[in-house]
Parts: C-alpha cells; sequence; structure tokens
C-alpha cells in the first residue's frame, strides 16, 4: 500500500513538473529584450551591472516576503490554538549551548566560500577557464565565465551530448567519474554554491532567532517522490524536446551575478522555493535536488566515508536530528561500520553533534577528517564560577 502511494505520488509529481516544464517555454519569469551571454570585468564595475542584477533583485525580494508571510501566518496559527503544533519549530533548539568553533567546520564554510566565489567570478577575475573539465555540481552552465564546466548540462541533455565526438564525450564521462570517485557527495557539502546558498539562509534564520520546520519522517517521506519526480524530469526531459536548464534554480544565480543578461522561466520561481525552503529546512533543496541524487548513486566507490563505532553510540537520536537529509540508519543502525548513504552531503552536522567520542567518524580514503567528541560537545555549556 506504502510502494502503491509513492508511486502515485510520484506520476503526478512528474506530471506537475512536466507541466511547468512546458509552461517554462511560454510565460517566462523575468526576461530580457536581447540576453547578453558575454561578461567582462569593466561590466561588473558598471551602473549596467544592476540592470542584470533586476531578477535576483525581485526573487530576493518575494522570498523575503514569502518569509515574513509564512512566519506571520505561523504566529497566527498558534496564537488562535494553542495546542497547533504542525509548523512550530523546536524552540528548544534556539536555547541549545553554542559550541565553540570546530575546525572542520570552519573549513568546510571556508571552502564552500571559496568555490562559490571561484565557480561564480573566478574565470572572469583572473582569466582562467578550465572548460575541458566536467564538475557534476550545479555551476550554472549558462555561466560561461566560472573557472570549470558543470556536467549537469550534459547530463540533463543527453540528447546534445551523444552528438559530441567520440573524444569529447569519453572525456566527459571520463573527467565525471573522476570527481565523483574522488569527491562523491561532499561535492554537495563542501563545493556546490546551491548548498551554500541554502546555508546561509539557514544562518540568517538563527541569526534572527526564527522557529524553523520541525523536520521528521513524514516531512522526508512527502519529499521521496518529489525527489523521484526530480530526477525522472532531469533525465527524460530532452528526450521530449523539453530543457531541465528552464526551471533549475542555478539559472537564477550564477549567469547573473556574474553580469549576464539572462531570462527566467519557472527557475525563477523554482529559486524562491530554494531560499524560503531552505529558510525554514535546511538544505531542503538538496533533499530533491536530481544531480546530487544522482552523483549520491556511486557512494559506495567515493572515497568519503561516515564510520560508525555501534558500541559507543547510545542511540540517542542526535545524528538524526541534526542531519539535514534526514538519514535515519545513521542511528539505527546496529552492525555496520560504514554508514554512507546515498543522500549523505558529508556535511558533518551529524558528528558535530554526537555527544559519544569516536561514535561517528567522517574519512577520506581511510584517513580520519572527523570524529565526534564529548568535549566538543560540552564545550558549549558554561561551568559556573564561584
Amino acid at each position: 500500500m506504502k510502494t502503491r502511494k509513492m508511486i502515485i505520488l510520484t506520476a503526478v509529481s512528474c506530471i506537475v513538473l512536466g507541466t511547468l516544464a512546458y509552461f517554462a517555454f511560454v510565460f517566462p519569469f523575468y526576461e530580457f529584450e536581447v540576453n547578453d551571454y558575454e561578461t567582462s570585468l569593466d561590466k561588473i564595475l558598471s551602473v549596467e551591472y544592476l540592470k542584470t542584477l533586476a531578477p535576483l533583485l525581485i526573487i530576493i525580494g518575494l522570498s523575503a516576503v514569502g518569509i515574513i508571510m509564512t512566519v506571520w501566518l505561523r504566529k497566527l496559527m498558534l496564537k488562535k490554538d494553542k495546542n497547533y503544533s504542525r509548523f512550530a519549530g523546536r524552540k528548544s533548539s534556539s536555547k541549545a549551548p553554542k559550541q565553540k568553533p570546530v575546525p572542520f567546520m570552519i573549513i568546510r564554510w571556508a571552502v564552500m566560500i571559496v568555490f562559490g566565489f571561484m565557480m561564480i567570478w573566478g574565470g572572469l577575475i583572473f582569466g582562467l577557464k578550465m572548460s575541458s573539465i566536467s564538475i557534476p555540481i550545479l555551476s550554472c552552465p549558462w555561466n560561461t565565465e566560472q573557472m570549470t564546466e558543470s556536467s549537469c548540462y550534459y547530463l540533463s541533455h543527453l540528447n546534445e551530448l551523444f552528438e559530441l565526438p567520440i573524444k569529447s564525450i569519453l572525456l566527459f564521462v571520463g573527467s565525471t567519474l573522476l570527481c565523483i570517485i574522488l569527491l562523491g557527495r561532499a561535492i554537495c557539502g563542501f563545493l556546490c554554491p546551491m548548498g551554500l546558498i541554502q546555508d546561509i539562509m539557514d544562518k540568517i534564520r538563527r541569526k534572527t532567532k526564527t522557529d524553523g520546520i520541525s523536520a521528521n519522517e513524514k516531512l522526508y517521506s512527502a519529499l521521496t517522490p518529489i525527489k523521484w519526480a526530480m530526477v525522472t524530469v532531469f533525465i527524460g526531459l530532452c528526450f521530449v524536446g523539453g530543457n531541465f536548464c528552464n526551471f533549475c534554480p542555478a539559472v537564477a544565480v550564477s549567469p547573473i551575478l556574474a553580469g549576464m543578461s539572462t531570462s527566467l522561466y519557472v527557475s525563477g520561481f523554482i529559486m524562491i522555493f530554494v531560499l524560503i525552503g531552505g529558510f525554514f529546512k535546511r538544505r531542503l533543496f538538496c533533499n530533491i535536488c536530481p544531480v546530487g541524487y544522482i552523483v549520491g548513486l556511486f557512494h559506495k566507490v567515493s572515497l568519503f566515508r561516515i564510520k560508525k563505532d555501534c558500541t559507543a553510540c547510545t542511540e540517542c537520536g542526535a545524528c538524526y536530528e541534526a542531519c539535514p537529509m534526514g538519514i535515519k540508519q545513521i542511528y539505527t543502525e546496529r552492525g555496520k561500520i560504514d554508514v554512507t548513504d546515498t543522500n549523505c552531503i558529508m556535511c558533518g552536522e551529524c558528528i558535530k553533534c554526537c555527544p559519544e567520542d569516536k561514535a561517528l567518524t567522517l574519512t577520506c580514503a581511510g584517513v580520519k577528517l572527523y570524529t565526534s567528541s564529548r568535549k566538543d560537545i560540552m564545550s558549549g555549556y558554561k561551568t559556573d564560577k564561584k
């Protein structure tokens, strides 16, 4: 019964996404009279650059309105019904002790910021462009001035991939597989600009002390058919003459910030969803991202692994609550050492929140990079001074 319901929901999601994709060719979210895909450093420093930012500013404005309205409606619901808690966040999280910054998280944020900057403006500023290298992350292919070429375009346009010379096809497949083996979904946790944007939205929510939406199995179950629909549309749209880029949210960020005059279709509305969703639920879009899921299918050959010492685990569930991807087997597994999952983005949040020494460990090629520590957890509690 559950499988049948999942199939029906996935089919409905595919129909909805397919309909959006169809109308994306007819109704643009924002349209320039003449698209300009050429950028230069002089243009970035000019007043004309502000015009290219117009659609992104509209998206940010609409997202802000959506967030404010959601917070207001939630407060209104809770005011009318004190027992109503569906949209209430966990207030205890805002009062939780603040841990000292750990080196792993500092490095992760530094890598995300630097890589996000380089994928948008790197080639433009430094004059470097390694277009023969494909990295499977959302470095939008419309941004021709980025440091490397994203493979997401050809993965969603297989018809165009097979029209390339055999040498180019082999180079594409080889470089993409190499990146997947070396990095796996650490690409999502460390390198993806869309991931950085969502993490920034989460930081803004915490700084403003706004309650998020409680993540539970019901939420992740609802997102699963949407994820499958996104994957189906991502791979299959090219066979019916569609263009996945017309509703990919990355189009609403990378090209525009690089100074390109780019028309937006459903992608603009999807980006509003990403910003609002990422504000209330960390990495919400990562849970349905087709590129991330396809990369995750090869997690067994990735050098990055999440290891668990089941004898040290007390099944407190802190890792599951902290995981932005809702991976339950992190704390339910009682036999295996390797608990790496298809959806794991190697963000290290489960390890950061684990209160048991060496219960969880992130490794790369067998080398330990980050291990759970009770001392790190206790660093957030201030001892009373007499």
